[in-house]
C-alpha cells in the first residue's frame, strides 16, 4: 500500500493529525470481504429473478428502464460523475461516525473511489437497481432520488461496486443477453443496471494492484471500467471539482483526488464556529449560517413525498479579508 493513503492504522496518511487520529477506524474493526455466497449476494439473486419476470410479463418496461437510465447517464447527469461518486461516499460517512476518508484515483483504465464509510446493505442495492428508491432521508445527507449513480453509464459499461458485506457488478453486454433471452419482444436499448451480478472481491483484488490496496483499509469502492472516450472527461473533472464542497460535509475529514502523480487533497477542521479548509494550496477560514425557508401552502401541496416540508439553507461565507460566497441549497434536488 501507498503508505500516504494508509488510513487503516489511524496513525499516520497524508491527512494525518493529531486531531483526527482518534476518529480513524482500525483495520481489526472491519468486516472481512464477503463474496457472492453472503446475504447481498444471495439477496442480489433473488432481486434479479424478480426483475427478469417483471420483464417477461410486461416487456414494454424494458424500454422505460433504458431510457430512464440513458437520459439520466446523457443528460442532467452528464459529466457529474465525479460529484455523484464523492456525495454518495460523503453520504456513507455520515452514517458511520470513524469513517472520514474518501479516495479518488484515476488511471488509464479505470476510475476508483473509496471511503471508509457505512457499509451497503439490501436498502443500498435497491437504490442502485431502482430509480427513486434512495433510503437517504437525514438532512445531513446530500443525495434524496437515487439517481446519480445512474450517471456512471456515461463513462462505464461495466461499473462495479465493492463493499464489504457483498460486491457486485453490472455489464452492459451481459444485461442485454439476459434480458433479451427473458423476453420475446425485441428492445432497441436495454438497461444496464437491473441486474447486478455478485462478484468475488478476492479475486477481483488478486487480479488489481490498486484494488487490493484500496481493500486494505476503505469499506467501499466503486470501479469503473472506463470507455475509451473517458478519460479526458473525469480528469477535467477532477481539475475542477471545488474544495469548498467540505464546508458542506464536515463529517468528512479529508478528500484526495489522485491523477497519476497529480493530486489534489483537501481537509476541512472545526474550530469553534469557524471552518479550517486546507486545500494544499492555502488555508482559509469559512463559516456556516443557516436559515429555514417556510414554503407557500401551493408549494407544499405540490412537493413530492420525499421533500420536506420546510427546506433549510446553508450559506457558508469566507471569513475576511476575502468575504466570498458560497451557498448550496438543500432539499432544492
Amino acid at each position: 500500500m501507498k503508505r500516504e493513503y494508509d488510513f487503516s492504522t489511524g496513525e499516520r496518511g497524508r491527512f494525518f493529525c493529531k486531531e483526527i487520529a482518534s476518529s480513524l477506524p482500525s483495520a481489526d474493526e472491519k468486516l472481512d470481504w464477503i463474496g457472492p455466497a453472503g446475504q447481498i449476494g444471495r439477496f442480489i439473486d433473488k432481486e434479479v429473478e424478480k426483475t427478469l419476470d417483471s420483464y417477461r410479463a410486461q416487456p414494454h418496461r424494458i424500454t422505460e428502464d433504458a431510457n430512464g437510465e440513458h437520459f439520466t447517464a446523457h443528460g442532467g447527469y452528464a459529466h457529474r460523475q465525479l460529484f455523484e461518486l464523492v456525495q454518495n461516499s460523503a453520504d456513507a460517512l455520515f452514517a458511520a461516525p470513524k469513517g472520514r476518508s474518501i479516495l479518488v484515483r484515476l488511471t488509464e483504465r479505470f476510475l476508483y473511489c473509496a471511503d471508509d464509510g457505512q457499509p451497503i446493505d439490501r436498502d443500498g442495492v435497491t437504490a442502485l437497481m431502482f430509480s427513486r428508491m434512495s433510503p437517504k432521508r437525514d438532512p445531513g445527507q446530500i443525495g434524496k432520488f437515487g439517481l446519480g449513480f445512474k450517471s456512471v453509464l456515461g463513462v462505464s459499461d461495466a461499473p462495479e461496486f465493492y463493499s464489504r458485506p457483498g460486491s457486485f457488478r453490472f455489464d452492459k453486454r451481459c444485461a442485454e443477453e439476459r434480458i433479451a433471452a427473458a423476453s420475446a419482444q425485441p428492445a432497441e436499448r436495454y438497461p444496464v443496471l437491473r441486474l447486478p451480478e455478485p462478484i468475488d472481491p478476492h479475486q477481483a483484488g488478486s487480479e488489481d494492484e490498486e484494488l487490493r490496496e484500496l481493500m486494505d483499509w476503505a469499506t467501499n469502492i466503486v470501479r469503473l471500467p472506463l470507455k475509451a472516450d473517458a478519460h479526458d472527461d473525469l480528469r477535467q473533472q477532477i481539475q475542477e471539482f471545488p474544495p469548498e464542497f467540505m464546508l458542506f460535509v464536515d463529517h468528512v475529514g479529508y478528500l484526495t483526488l489522485q491523477d497519476g502523480e497529480n493530486s489534489r487533497d483537501f481537509i476541512v477542521g472545526k474550530r469553534g464556529d469557524d471552518f479550517r479548509l486546507d486545500t494544499g494550496e492555502g488555508v482559509a477560514l469559512w463559516r456556516r449560517f443557516k436559515a429555514i425557508h417556510r414554503l407557500s401552502a401551493d408549494a407544499r401541496s405540490d412537493r413530492p413525498v420525499f421533500v420536506e416540508s420546510d427546506v433549510s439553507e446553508v450559506v457558508i461565507k469566507k471569513l475576511p479579508p476575502d468575504m466570498v460566497g458560497f451557498r448550496r441549497d438543500f432539499g432544492a434536488g
